[in-house]
């Protein structure tokens, strides 16, 4: 999970997680009577409920309550729906404002098209995802166990070192990971 839906995780989860400690001190030192909380609990005014419900603006408050809880809701859904998803990268360019933007994907698809043309290779495939706040280039090939891993390497090393020249100066990452087939029988 990248960084943004993790802080709007973890402060939905510190609120509630607040108010039940809040709360269950409250029960529990009010259990074991102690002074100043049984006191303050025993002033609270036990028909407040019903007398409220009655009024007019009651309903306002709820609907409100309701609208702020859905939107919250929401935003936690929308939060997760696409975490990977990285910006356009920004390069020093040759445009009027001297700024080159490139969308990650973009890059990833080309590179992961390339190395799969490759014969030495079963298959490959690269993605631009963000996590946590790092923006990655990930490449993930797959070859037959009889291919010397130095050979695959080379031919993997090259294009994680175009990636980098091609997108220097831009914060991305670039991972690649070799996946050897197993011996078929």
């Amino acid at each position: 999970m990248n960084r943004r839906p993790a802080v709007w995780h973890r402060l939905t989860v510190a609120v509630i997680g607040a108010l039940l400690v809040a709360v269950g001190a409250g029960a529990l030192l009010w259990r074991a009577e102690v002074g100043p909380v049984r006191d303050w609990i025993d002033r609270i005014d036990a028909g407040w409920a019903a007398r409220t419900a009655e009024t007019a603006w009651w309903p306002a408050i709820l609907g409100a309550v309701a609208i702020v809880a859905a939107l919250w809701g929401l935003r936690l859904l929308t939060a997760t729906v696409r975490p990977g998803k990285v910006d356009d990268l920004v390069l020093d360019g040759s445009n009027r404002s001297g700024v080159l933007t490139v969308p990650p994907k973009l890059v990833a698809t080309a590179v992961g098209a390339q190395l799969a043309a490759n014969p030495l290779l079963d298959g490959a495939k690269a993605t631009a995802t963000d996590d946590r706040g790092r923006k990655i280039i990930r490449l993930t090939v797959t070859a037959q166990p009889t291919r010397s891993y130095d050979e695959l390497a080379g031919v993997v090393g090259d294009a994680v070192d175009e990636i980098r020249d091609a997108l220097e100066g831009a914060q991305v990452h670039v991972q690649a990971f070799i996946h050897l087939e197993p011996h078929s029988k």
